[in-house]
């Protein structure tokens, strides 16, 4: 018997006559019917608007090195879970400063569907600069193992000692750095073929501009919800470096303290991304305000 037809009687009134199936006309029958198919599709249709399907796509902005290649076990976690992503890729060959990769990325992000940003590491303070610009279709940001300002403060002259041509670190001193305990021959050969894609130049050029931004001015013109993930063995980062992004916003951002290093997605892909899958389920469910008119 359908909900409808049960408005007609209950059991649990014995004395109210309930009319019998063949004693309603066809007609009313036939809207039953109808009825009953109407709310059976509504409640489809509800389902399907909370699955991830329809949650906002994911762009990651790379770290230091500047590609994909390190991104794809955080992506592949992120697809176990329904959530699409990409990353933009910076010039392997160019040598760009914060403001010019802000200018490059910005008009690529202009015309795209809702989205939320994510920038790991080097590509933190390039979020937030884009982050604070008024993108339509920004829904949300994710900071990952990132800062705002400097993460280690060097004078100025030592700044412009570090652009001189000099050798690069081993990458296994870098996969200690950045890796530490997680370090494995598969992630320090990850770590070797992603650097060995951008030209030493412009890594250098890269790691300079790290050592001068500072960006906590532009924390309060974001507007959309912010997911700040940070690693209790980051070698690279001090506590400093979150709080400083904690203070600057307008509303406090969604923190959560991962087990890993500085290369918190590389070296824990699966659950970095059950965290970044159930933030952005949140927002499926409407709970993310529109981003703010774009400037």
């Amino acid at each position: 018997m359908s909900r409808i037809e049960g408005l007609f009687g209950s059991p649990d009134e014995p004395n109210k006559r309930r009319f019998r199936h063949s004693e309603i006309p066809s007609s009313l029958r036939t809207i039953i019917r109808c009825c009953d198919t109407f709310l059976f599709q509504a409640h489809l249709t509800f389902l399907s608007t909370m699955t991830n399907g329809s949650a906002p796509l994911l762009i990651i902005l790379p770290g230091l090195d500047g590609g994909g290649r390190l991104s794809v076990p955080f992506m592949q976690a992120l697809e176990a879970h329904g959530i699409q992503s990409e990353v933009i890729a910076y010039p392997a060959s160019q040598t760009m400063g914060y403001d010019a990769l802000r200018d490059w990325l910005r008009p690529q992000l202009l015309q795209r569907p809702p989205f939320v940003l994510l920038g790991e590491s080097f590509a933190g303070p390039l979020t937030v600069m884009l982050g604070a610009t008024g993108l339509t279709s920004l829904r949300g940001i994710i900071l990952s193992t990132t800062f705002a300002r400097a993460p280690v403060p060097v004078p100025s002259a030592l700044a412009r000692v570090l652009k001189l041509p000099l050798p690069l670190p081993p990458v296994a001193l870098l996969a200690r750095l950045l890796l530490g305990r997680w370090r494995t021959p598969s992630l320090e050969s990850a770590l070797r073929d992603a650097l060995a894609t951008t030209s030493p130049p412009v890594l250098r050029a890269r790691a300079v501009a790290t050592l001068r931004i500072d960006v906590r001015g532009l924390l309060p013109a974001i507007s959309t919800p912010v997911l700040c993930l940070h690693a209790n063995e980051d070698r690279l980062l001090q506590a400093g470096a979150l709080q400083s992004i904690e203070r600057g916003l307008q509303r406090p951002p969604e923190t959560h303290l991962l087990d890993g290093p500085h290369l918190l997605l590389q070296a824990q892909p699966i659950e970095a991304a059950a965290h970044v899958a159930g933030w952005l389920r949140t927002l499926d469910r409407g709970t993310l305000p529109l981003a703010p008119p774009e400037a």
